[in-house]
């Protein structure tokens, strides 16, 4: 039977402690500022309006920014393709000249 009131007295315990924490919380709670009035809360509003419309604008740009970067190194790979084949069109005449130097040595 004296495992019977233990129980009990833990049980009891433990509410108390409960009732406490919570009757604690409450008064935390109540001694907070009020909450904020609705002139707050649309200025909030107002606020987050406008960073999402800045955002957007920002992500505009990078959009834009990106389409021409893509158009730029396009260009650029082109450019870089035309100069390799200009070169290799150089050395292609320099052989041929070389070659047109030696048949006018052999033929003077």
């Amino acid at each position: 039977m004296p495992m019977d009131y233990t129980v009990i007295i833990s049980v009891a315990s433990l509410c108390l402690a409960a009732v406490a924490f919570f009757y604690g919380v409450g008064r935390d709670t109540k001694s907070k500022e009020p909450p904020p009035d609705d002139s707050k809360i649309d200025q909030i509003i107002a606020n987050i309006q406008d960073m999402s419309k800045k955002i957007d604008k920002i992500a505009d740009w990078q959009r834009e920014a990106a389409g021409i970067h893509a158009s730029h190194s396009e260009q650029i790979k082109t450019l870089f393709n035309r100069v390799g084949n200009l070169e290799s069109r150089m050395e292609d005449r320099q052989v041929m000249t070389t070659a047109l130097q030696k048949i006018l040595e052999k033929v003077s």
